[in-house]
């Protein structure tokens, strides 16, 4: 019955992290063709830097469904959202421990990814209806 009940959400989340993973390859093959090998690894550090934390919340957020575990719903979506905050934090930090960052594929990367989960979650919202 759980299970059921977070389905669609699973299903969309799986949807969204294969379209960033799509994007993210997408960006680092054009920057690697473009600007070099550099900016190619910035490009795919900085989509890893939006998906990971992105997992990382949809694990936490769809642990556990039904009205009877409606405190522990709440409490998974908080501690998803607070570590994947954390998440994104720790990875910018490491990211930019690297010499060789180029900071503008980083960004690009990770803005690109980021906004891509709007369109795809209101897409596959209208087709399902």
């Amino acid at each position: 019955m759980i299970a059921s009940l977070t389905a669609p959400g699973r299903a969309l989340a799986k949807n969204i992290f294969y379209c960033q993973m799509t994007i993210i390859i997408a960006l680092s093959v054009f920057f690697a063709v473009i600007y070099g090998q550099n900016s190619a690894i910035s490009s795919l550090f900085g989509g890893v830097i939006c998906l990971l934390p992105n997992v990382i919340f949809a694990y936490f957020a769809f642990k556990y469904a039904g009205a009877s575990k409606n405190k522990l719903v709440v409490q998974q979506f908080n501690k998803g959202s607070k570590l994947k905050f954390f998440a994104t934090i720790v990875l910018f930090i490491v990211a930019y421990q690297w010499k060789g960052l180029q900071p503008l594929p980083l960004m690009l990367s990770y803005v690109v990814t980021l906004v891509s989960q709007w369109p795809v979650i209101i897409f596959l919202g209208r087709v399902k209806q």
